[in-house]
């Protein structure tokens, strides 16, 4: 039953025993008792929870004790991983260094500075988890071949004889328990025995193989590391020769003076600094390129396995499972059916009240537009207004500019032609005066 802490409002759970009780709340410490007669207002909920335990209790009690609890299907050791990348370096370099000198593959690995190593144990231990992987699908795809339900049991998977499946499950050899075709089938199995629901076990099953995807994926990302770092650790090679080649040129450069016999040996240097450059990162760069198609081919045989799995669920599992009509049986007494159809009214009234207030915010939302709208008309109509009186100031101005010029050009038209009447017909000479005239 629940009730609420009158001091912090956080909702408590309780068993109907500890009615009356006096209980310290875990949000604000404060001492509450529990309510005598909290569980006395929902009798249909009892009633129904009787009839769902009366129905239960005739069922065969599964053993999920002995369930077995173990790491994902998807998960190899790094450690082990690194003990099969550690050894197999070790056996590498010791084959390298019986190689005769002068050979270029001992040259490469032995010859071109510690770097060499650390690439060389980095590609090694990736190699190891590539291989365990290698181990662990063949085992999931050798499991897939085992008839995990057997149809001598039953035909149809139903909750009478589901105890029957589940025993046969759980009763595997070990090494194939933690498998992604028993893993699946058994919490399937569980998932049924709890839910007895068809549609509810089919969207578990859909669920958890996205996990194991999601699984599968995840378990690959130690290797995606391992093939970034291989490229660096040849650029950080090449970086330590390039750096001491060119602190080898000082010798070289001090030499320059004498005879050439006094150049050789640190040119000599130089170019083996050159060398470590070169080779490290040729050797990193091959590296990459060979553990790059085992891993992608590997991640991609994991997910085609992940999807024959949801298929051989699909056709032996869902396919035969049958409900037996539990829920309709559960689900028939008149009391929980009073309470399932209040629970729709409550909420359809919900519904109805979350409608109302988004109707109710429409309404408001579109009052304020409305007032917006008006806002800017009256603003619009403002500006028109000032542009017309600006227009109309205007044009009087230039109507005094244009009359006063008019003006202006009407008087000296006018004292042009008294100039002309005075003259009456006679010539005026201009005389222009200069050096010679």
């Amino acid at each position: 039953m629940n009730f609420a802490c009158p001091s912090c409002h956080i909702t408590l759970q309780a068993e109907p025993d500890h009615a009356g009780k006096t209980v310290k709340c875990p949000g604000c410490a404060t001492k509450i008792q529990i309510p005598e007669d909290f569980g006395q207002t929902e009798e249909h909920h009892d009633a129904a929870e009787e009839m769902a335990d009366q129905y239960y209790d005739q069922l065969p009690e599964l053993d999920l004790s002995s369930t077995p609890v173990g790491p994902s299907p998807s998960y190899v050791s790094i450690w082990v991983a690194g003990g099969i990348g550690l050894m197999s370096t070790i056996v590498w370099y010791v084959i390298m260094h019986i190689l005769p000198k002068g050979n270029y593959l001992s040259a490469l690995f032995t010859e071109r500075g510690k770097v060499q190593y650390a690439t060389s144990l980095l590609m090694f231990w990736c190699l190891g988890i590539l291989i365990l992987k290698m181990i662990s699908i063949r085992k999931q795809r050798s499991a897939m071949i085992i008839q995990a339900l057997p149809t001598d049991i039953s035909s149809e998977i139903t909750p009478q004889n589901l105890k029957e499946f589940h025993d046969h499950v759980i009763n595997f050899p070990k090494q194939l328990r933690n498998t992604y075709i028993v893993n699946r089938i058994r919490k399937a199995l569980e998932f049924f025995y709890i839910r007895q629901n068809n549609p509810e076990v089919a969207q578990m099953i859909s669920s958890q193989s996205e996990v194991d995807a999601a699984k599968v994926a995840g378990s690959y990302s130690l290797v995606k590391v391992f093939l970034w770092a291989i490229p660096i650790m040849g650029f950080i090679g090449t970086v330590v020769g390039i750096g001491g080649a060119i602190g080898g040129f000082g010798s070289v450069l001090a030499a320059g003076s004498g005879d050439m016999s006094a150049i050789n040996e640190p040119l000599t240097a130089v170019l083996g600094d050159m060398g470590v450059a070169f080779d490290t990162t040729l050797l990193a760069l091959v590296f990459s390129i060979l553990l790059s198609f085992p891993a992608s081919a590997l991640q991609n045989q994991e997910d085609d396995l992940v999807t024959d799995v949801d298929e051989y669920c699909i056709d032996n599992l869902l396919r035969r499972l049958n409900d037996g009509g539990a829920a309709s049986n559960v689900g028939s007494d008149a009391g929980l059916l009073k309470a399932i159809g209040e629970a729709m009214a409550t909420n359809q009234q919900d519904i109805m009240g979350r409608f109302e207030n988004v109707q109710k915010g429409m309404s408001t939302s579109l009052a304020e537009q409305v007032k917006q709208h008006e806002k800017v008309a009256t603003a619009v109509e403002k500006q028109i207004d000032a542009i017309g009186g600006r227009a109309e100031k205007f044009e009087k101005t230039l109507d005094r500019s244009i009359e006063g010029q008019l003006k202006t050009l009407a008087e000296g038209i006018g004292n042009l032609n008294e100039v002309l009447k005075d003259l009456n017909g006679n010539q005026i000479v201009v005389k222009k005066k200069g050096w010679f005239g």
